[in-house]
């Protein structure tokens, strides 16, 4: 969804709100750089009065608006009362302190408003940042499945930072720039009106001009986003997937892959500076032409004695100090576009909803089943599961086994209730799960995929992760469990040895038992194995199985497997096709049925059979 610039200031003002007192801050110290930089235009006039001999300041002409006439009575009284001598030199000295104090002054108020300004953007981005990752950790599971991984890295660092620099910073760039402007418009109302109307009049063909390519520019700037998007996630995949890459030898396609798109960023990027680039011309061409209209009017009023030639030389330079914050501030205006397309994208991931809806109610001790009743489930285009029924009874250990697509790890997920079903429920101890806290009863829940994920962190951190109360003996405990102590004790820190980022500086063997240990250090009610060892070669996929035998003693779990030689053992094994049960018993009894089961079961044997001979 596309939101207007009305509708995008109340869904990030709440993030700028807390903030307003540095806003306050910054606005108050660029203010007084702004006064300052008129102040220093202004004071030409009593130069040359100075310079020249002129004794005393011509009043201003009676066309002089009263606050005009006032601001500039005000100041020239007090130059020629306090910084201009009876002595020459003494005024000349006079003079060139109050220059050297007046640029001190400016260049402190810029220091401090630029210190201020930092930490004010800084504040803003980060609670952005912060709100922006805590939406993505909150949503559904379906959210990443329609969305691709490099897009959100994209959207919470690029779209944040152009947010940043094109938009909230450009808001101090616009009120400094913008009150120096109005301070040098009230200087020269104060010295001519009439000029002042001439010099309005001939820049407002400009303004018209350049609010044309507004709509251009946002247009250009979302496309710029989204083919750095693009890009970024071409990046991330392929140095996640950095094996498979060099594996296959596709170097050279992921390089073509990943240059086109930042070739079509170049294009967009330039296309973008087309238009942007125009702005500063066309207003720089307004703004000779008001400086030449001026200059002509001017001196036509010289002539007829209606301006002193010191006001006329006055107005002229603050007319000529005008155009560089004007254009500063429509060149502003214009790079703004693109940070309105970044806080676009911004807010449509903060209104972004989870389909999965939390209940309030806080799972007890699982003490008796898990229920799936007359469960059916589609991602959308069929069903995946169909009419699924069974009961995981506590203590009890089920094995999920099936051909590819037959729905097991969608079942996984369902219990872990990452979807809610189509129709049917799944009850814990009789409650339906839609009722409970999410993080609560998922924490009910130990789960070991065949993805193992870790951090860039110390073994230790990557057992007890998520977990505040663990200590040295539950972490400990857990790695005995999950068969891992013995080469954890071989690592140079033993457990506050670092493994790399993903684990990388481990085996795969290695990396899932660290995964088992993570699973079981909380001590959970049900453990859940998807594949846990499908990846792995014969004498890892051993250790590992030793592992997990040893972690379901005395415990309740359901296991989703592709070697059926790992879970003989199992008190149930469901077997699943094409999304529905079709047989159900233990390992003896569904081959003695001759069935499903025992088709998957000699199939594989006869494989095993000609790999061990090969």
């Amino acid at each position: 969804m596309q939101h207007t610039v009305r509708q995008l200031i109340p869904k990030v003002a709440p993030f700028v709100r807390p903030y307003l007192g540095l806003m306050g801050l910054s606005f108050l110290a660029n203010l007084v750089f702004s006064l300052v930089n008129a102040a220093v235009l202004a004071v030409v006039e009593p130069i040359f009065r100075t310079l020249f001999g002129a004794s005393a300041p011509i009043a201003a002409a009676s066309t002089t608006p009263a606050i005009g006439s006032g601001l500039k009575a005000w100041f020239d009284g007090f130059i020629y009362n306090v910084v201009i001598a009876d002595q020459f030199f003494d005024s000349i000295r006079n003079l060139s302190i109050f220059i050297f104090v007046l640029f001190i002054i400016r260049g402190v108020a810029k220091y401090l408003g630029r210190i201020i300004s930092v930490r004010m953007e800084e504040g803003i981005m980060k609670s952005i940042r912060d709100a922006l990752f805590m939406k993505v950790t909150a949503l559904s599971m379906d959210f990443f499945a329609r969305k691709k991984t490099g897009d959100v890295m994209s959207l919470l660092t690029n779209d944040v930072s152009v947010l940043n620099s094109a938009t909230v910073n450009s808001l101090t760039t616009i009120w400094r720039e913008g009150t120096t402007i109005l301070i040098y418009l009230a200087l020269l109302l104060a010295i001519s009106p009439t000029l002042t109307l001439i010099a309005i009049g001939i820049s407002l063909g400009g303004l018209i001009l350049i609010r044309t390519t507004t709509g251009v520019l946002r247009r250009y700037g979302a496309r710029m986003q989204s083919a750095q998007a693009n890009y970024t996630s071409t990046l991330q995949e392929s140095v996640l997937g950095i094996r498979v890459v060099k594996a296959l030898g596709i170097e050279s396609t992921m390089i073509k892959r990943f240059t086109d798109q930042t070739s079509h960023y170049v294009r967009m990027a330039l296309r973008n500076t087309r238009i942007s680039g125009l702005v500063p011309l066309v207003n720089d061409t307004f703004g000779i032409l008001a400086l030449v209209g001026v200059f002509y009017a001017g001196g036509s009023a010289l002539a007829a004695g209606e301006i002193q030639p010191s006001n006329l030389v006055t107005f002229l330079f603050l007319l000529f100090g005008l155009m560089q914050p004007i254009t500063t501030t429509v060149s502003t205006i214009a790079n703004m576009q693109r940070g309105i397309a970044a806080a676009d994208n911004v807010v449509n991931l903060l209104e972004e909803q989870p389909s999965i809806a939390a209940g309030d109610v806080v799972p007890s001790t699982f003490t008796t089943a898990l229920s799936v009743k007359d469960l059916t489930f589609s991602y959308g285009d069929g069903p995946v599961l169909r009419n699924v029924s069974f009961t995981l009874r506590r203590g009890e250990t089920i094995a999920l086994v099936g051909a590819s697509g037959s729905g097991k790890s969608t079942m996984l997920d369902l219990l872990l209730r990452f979807y809610d079903p189509t129709s049917g429920v799944i009850e814990f101890d009789g409650t339906d799960i839609r009722t409970f806290d999410l993080v609560s009863y998922r924490k009910q829940f130990g789960m070991v995929s065949q993805e193992t994920i870790l951090f860039n962190d110390t073994v230790a951190n990557n057992i007890s992760l998520g977990y505040a109360d663990a200590n040295d003996e539950n972490i400990r405990r857990a790695a005995r469990i999950a068969h891992a102590e013995t080469f954890i004790n071989q690592l140079p820190e033993t457990y506050q040895t670092s493994i790399g980022d993903r684990g990388m500086r481990l085996s795969g063997g290695q990396r899932q038992r660290l995964a088992i240990a993570r699973a079981v250090v909380r001590d959970p009610q049900i453990l859940l194995f998807d594949e846990a060892t499908s990846a792995l070669d014969t004498e890892s996929e051993r250790i590992v199985q030793e592992a997990i035998s040893d972690v379901l003693q005395d415990r309740t779990a359901v296991i989703v497997a592709h070697r059926l030689s790992t879970i003989v053992n199992a008190d149930r094994i469901l077997v699943f096709e094409q999304g529905c049960i079709v047989e159900e018993g233990t390992h003896d009894a569904l081959l003695s049925r001759g069935g499903v089961y025992a088709k998957l079961h000699a199939m594989q044997y006869a494989n095993d059979s000609t790999d061990q001979r090969s």
